[in-house]
């Protein structure tokens, strides 16, 4: 085959693309998931600052916790930096929670307004409304009504 250009057609290798630097981070954080994968169910979402570079573990009980550190710091160390944080709710119940409520919300409300999603740093689901909306003042009451610590609403004009 002819090679035209200085290419090499027959070359497979590939150089990825590290825009911010922060590709090995990346894999370590992927490796690090799958460690932490059976403790799913206490899993209160992973935060990455990149301007520190440290990682945070939320998770939901002490014992995860423990579990976290003792996999992350001993059996199988990372060299990112690491916290470990207790948050009240798993990722999970968030997800959820926000699934239900964002796409039914013509169900439980009779108006689709909201907008919003799930905010790992503050552990909780955000729901979004404009005050302006013509039905804000029921749709407040009926977030209201939900009676949710999970929730908290971001009423913007």
């Amino acid at each position: 085959m002819e090679k035209k250009w200085g290419h090499d057609p027959e070359a497979s290798e590939w150089l990825p693309l590290d825009i911010t630097g922060e590709a090995l981070a990346n894999e370590e954080m992927d490796r690090i998931r799958t460690q932490l994968a059976p403790l799913s169910a206490y899993d209160g979402g992973m935060l990455w600052d990149s301007e520190t570079a440290t990682l945070t573990i939320q998770m939901t009980t002490e014992d995860a916790l423990q579990q976290a550190r003792l996999l992350l710091l001993v059996t199988s160390p990372t060299w990112l930096r690491v916290l470990f944080i207790q948050v009240q709710y798993s990722a999970d119940e968030l997800s959820e929670l926000a699934t239900r409520l964002l796409e039914h919300q013509t169900s439980w409300i009779g108006v689709s307004a909201l907008s919003g999603g799930v905010d790992h740093r503050a552990n909780r689901l955000i729901l979004i409304l404009d005050r302006n909306h013509p039905d804000a003042p029921t749709i407040i009451q009926a977030v209201t009504n939900l009676n949710d610590p999970r929730i908290n609403l971001d009423v913007y004009s």
